[in-house]
């Protein structure tokens, strides 16, 4: 049943990705309506995070943010399908990364790279380029999926070009075998930790919140240089990444500045960009411990 399943999605997203951006564009707008007005996918939970991250804001400032979140997130799902259709030279013509010598660097000195980022769109077009536009390997940490056609679907396009799935629970074991061998780690480090004796507690968007150690445990252990990858839409479909160099020198900074660098990073491209950060990630379910 999973492989008839699998079977019938590669189809229908293979079908979508094949047509013309106008008309993925019809089925995305098409989507918005049925996501956000129809189903009303997380609109309590989206609404009640951006009145969280910006309470000065009125609320048709925050209407209209939370619109322009949910049309980026129908989008996205085209884009997904336009990625799974078509080669990385096609998505390279719609995303850039600058500064990309900051990698090269690093690299050309046998220093490995982690890549700090958060979920702003397009991070599953931003980890194909990484992967063809930089020299060393590529290592992806990712949380699986609980529904199994979809996880399989991620491993498949995210490691299409060669790029290792690690899931989180492995990603110790297997930095531990590659740190004589320069890569590229991608972590997606804004997503909620299981961890929570393990966290780090930092504020973000008004809240105290937790996030995962991996990134800073990572670092010190490696000595990486860590990158801050801030992702921006130039227009409908076209973005540019931006990196820059939170340290080159990890085990200097002390205890849980690295995180804090991370997340200040992330919340200013935030503020500059607020429909652009997946909204719908539950990501305060934890409060602080007392």
């Amino acid at each position: 049943m999973e492989t008839l399943s699998y079977r019938l999605l590669d189809w229908v997203l293979t079908r979508f990705g094949r047509l013309s951006w106008a008309r993925r564009d019809q089925i995305a707008h098409a989507l918005y309506h049925l996501v956000y007005r129809v189903w009303g996918y997380r609109r309590e939970l989206v609404r009640r995070h951006l009145r969280q991250a910006f309470p000065d804001k009125p609320e048709t400032w925050l209407t209209t943010t939370e619109k322009a979140f949910y049309q980026l997130f129908a989008d996205w799902m085209m884009e997904l399908c336009f990625m799974h259709a078509h080669d990385w030279e096609a998505v390279r013509a719609q995303f850039e990364i600058k500064n990309l010598e900051l990698f090269h660097q690093a690299h050309q000195r046998g220093q490995s790279v982690i890549v700090a980022m958060g979920h702003q769109f397009n991070w599953e077009w931003g980890g194909w380029i990484v992967r063809k536009d930089t020299q060393a390997p590529i290592l992806c940490v990712y949380l699986p999926l609980s529904w199994g056609v979809g996880d399989k679907f991620f491993l498949r396009l995210r490691g299409r070009y060669g790029s290792e799935m690690l899931p989180l629970g492995k990603m110790g074991a297997r930095l531990a075998r590659m740190r004589s061998t320069t890569h590229t780690l991608i972590l997606m480090a804004d997503q909620s930790p299981s961890d929570l004796e393990r966290a780090y507690w930092v504020p973000f968007l008004h809240r105290v919140t937790a996030w995962h150690g991996g990134l800073e445990r990572s670092a010190r252990l490696g000595g990486y240089r860590v990158l801050f990858v801030e992702i921006v839409q130039t227009e409908r479909h076209r973005y540019e990444a931006y990196p820059t160099v939170l340290t080159d020198e990890p085990a200097r900074l002390p205890e849980g500045q690295l995180t804090r660098l991370y997340v200040e990073a992330l919340e200013a491209s935030i503020r500059r960009a607020p429909h652009n950060w997946l909204w719908t990630h539950n990501r305060w379910k934890h409060s602080p411990p007392s």
